[in-house]
């Protein structure tokens, strides 16, 4: 079983959820990646892999895109942050988004 580790990014994204239903479910997908951390989808839009690289994956929980990667050869995923879905479809992310 994959170990997970949040970046600081991600840490700081959840605490600005007001919303426990919506904090309950990404937390709860964060836990389902230690089981299952080939669940996301490997189709990000660039607005992503511009500001985390290639080799993220992502899974929906709304409002957010969740973003990821998980390091096969040591077993770990790395949850990299919240995005909003408006904010993708919009293509608003910046660059010095990324922590």
């Amino acid at each position: 079983m994959p170990r997970v580790e949040l970046t600081q990014r991600f840490v700081d994204d959840a605490s600005g959820i007001w919303s426990d239903r919506v904090l309950d479910r990404v937390y709860r997908m964060v836990k389902g990646l230690g089981t299952f951390p080939l669940i996301g989808s490997t189709d990000v839009p660039r607005s992503i892999t511009r500001v985390f690289g290639e080799g993220v994956r992502k899974c929906v929980v709304p409002p957010f895109d969740l973003v990821y990667e998980y390091d096969e050869q040591s077993d770990v995923v790395y949850v990299y942050g919240l995005v909003p879905c408006a904010r993708v479809s919009r293509r608003e992310i910046r660059v010095g988004d990324a922590s």
